[in-house]
């Protein structure tokens, strides 16, 4: 028996009955101001994430409702300060097989593999021996790397938070990097501009698990992806052999360490060279243009300016893109 995908969070309206299937993303069990237990849940399909609440039964509740599990909601919207809330009445887990998982996963609008194949030709764009070389090991020759790049998010939630989103993030860049090595031509390394594009958020291939839900890994709590992203590529430049120059080991892990930009932001070294800087400040405003983006295209308040962004502690103004 299958359980047929009809009503999806975007579309969820005030006070509308809900009867459908969704994946649990969270799953808490708080009480409210009088001691009662509640279960706090988040609820995503491939459309968005939803809050959800269940009142009664708590206890019985507690083993169904769990992170990762598809579950069969009976229930209703609500707006609860201002968004939309589910408040559930009947709760049933379903087998995978029982649902079509990419109703419940967003992905990226953009097909990996033709995605893929334009990040390798910005691999044997570099001219530099080294860095090419080193690209080519990672991206063309570690197949694991390959199948995790068109699935890995490049992030839990902020930014590109959906399945690909990785990969379209660093094309992305790769395509800003690039002009702005031609724009400061004769100032700027563009293979080191390249290579630490391509390299700077590799860590997060194996700082998150992103098979259903999205959370990090162990590895990922206790190290983080610009630990693990230098451990990784130094492993690739130690196998490249004693002719890998040192400088040139230095200024790559550099480029990684130093692109959250500043010690606060995670950072253990603030960019101390242009290379680092372009790519710090590229990195930054490509994951803010998508953040933005996805948070205006998902916004359902009327007229031309969104509800209040947390992140960005501001409206945006809806009415500037063109279709």
């Amino acid at each position: 028996m299958s359980y047929e995908k009809k009503q999806f969070i975007k579309d969820l309206k005030e006070k509308e009955p809900v009867s459908t299937a969704f994946l649990i993303k969270f799953s808490a069990v708080s009480t409210d101001k009088n001691g009662k237990p509640f279960m706090n849940l988040v609820l995503m399909d491939n459309t968005g994430e939803v809050e959800a609440r269940i009142w009664d039964d708590v206890s019985r509740h507690v083993g169904q409702a769990v992170r990762d599990a598809f579950v069969w909601i009976d229930g209703r919207c609500q707006l609860y300060q201002g968004r939309k809330q589910i408040v559930i009445s009947k709760i049933q887990v379903l087998r995978e097989d029982e649902v079509e998982v990419k109703h419940f996963i967003a992905e990226s609008p953009v097909d990996p593999g033709p995605l893929y194949a334009r990040l390798l030709e910005f691999v044997s764009s570099i001219k530099d021996p080294h860095y090419r070389q080193l690209c080519e090991a990672v991206f063309r020759d570690d197949h694991d790397v390959a199948d995790r790049m068109k699935r890995a998010p490049a992030a839990k939630s902020f930014h590109h938070a959906y399945r690909g989103g990785l990969l379209e993030h660093v094309v992305s860049m790769l395509g800003m990097l690039d002009a702005a090595a031609a724009n400061y031509k004769g100032r700027v390394n563009r293979d080191l501009l390249i290579a630490g594009g391509l390299l700077h958020d590799i860590g997060k291939l194996w700082e998150l698990s992103y098979e259903r839900v999205t959370d990090y890994t162990s590895d990922g709590r206790l190290l983080g992806h610009l630990v693990m992203g230098t451990e990784y590529v130094a492993r690739k430049m130690a196998e490249a052999g004693a002719d890998f120059p040192e400088e040139k080991k230095s200024l790559i892990k550099h480029m990684i360490l130093s692109h959250h930009g500043e010690l606060e932001f995670g950072s253990p070294k603030r960019p101390k060279c242009v290379e680092a800087m372009i790519l710090h400040y590229i990195d930054d405003l490509d994951s803010k243009v998508n953040s933005i983006a996805v948070f205006v295209e998902q916004d359902q308040t009327p007229g031309a300016w969104s509800a209040f962004s947390k992140n960005y502690d501001r409206f945006f103004y809806k009415g500037t893109r063109t279709p």
